[in-house]
């Protein structure tokens, strides 16, 4: 069994939603762990992997096997339904920033929040469309993939640069992004 780590480098802001809003300050606010640090849960980044995956092997079954991706990932369905072989934590900020975050109490220094309105074809605001989301400012967060079996290794290390976005608003310019996988 393999375990190995991965980094999630954002170049811009980017925007893991709670589901949570908050009054008049913002309508959708970032998702965050009880120390006010951002953070994307493990299912969401698998989602993400698994997506790549499978346009890889779409492109190309010698490239990628269709059938490696649904053992990796787990199958849907009634009948003939498998787990995943696949385990991602949630990506964190380092220990080492969070501590020093933390200990000089930045935390809030880490979102803004960012307006955005519904413009006409005539190029007018139309009225009551004014929408405020907070976003992430650009960092690095880590994470680990554990526990799988050596055969998945290459499917990992294919399908981490076809992920180029993530979160809310990507096809408006958040969450520009590089994922790296690297051994432990």
């Amino acid at each position: 069994m393999k375990t190995i780590k991965f980094s999630i480098q954002f170049y811009g802001y980017w925007h893991v939603g709670s589901g949570l809003s908050e009054g008049t300050k913002a309508d959708s606010l970032v998702l965050k762990d009880r120390n006010n640090l951002p953070y994307i849960p493990g299912k969401t980044i698998k989602g993400l992997f698994r997506h790549a995956a499978e346009e890889l092997a779409a492109l190309s079954e010698t490239y990628l096997d269709k059938d490696m991706v649904q053992k990796a990932f787990g199958s849907f369905g009634y009948a003939e339904s498998s787990g995943s072989k696949l385990f991602f934590s949630d990506a964190q900020l380092s220990s080492f920033h969070a501590k020093e975050i933390l200990s000089q109490d930045l935390s809030e220094s880490l979102y803004e929040v960012i307006s955005s309105t519904k413009i006409d074809e005539l190029g007018v605001a139309e009225d009551k469309s004014l929408r405020q989301m907070e976003v992430t400012i650009p960092l690095t967060l880590y994470g680990v993939i554990t526990d799988f079996e050596n055969r998945y290794y290459e499917l990992l290390i294919k399908s981490a640069p076809m992920i180029k976005y993530l979160g809310l608003n990507r096809n408006r310019g958040l969450g520009r992004c590089e994922i790296k996988v690297f051994e432990s």
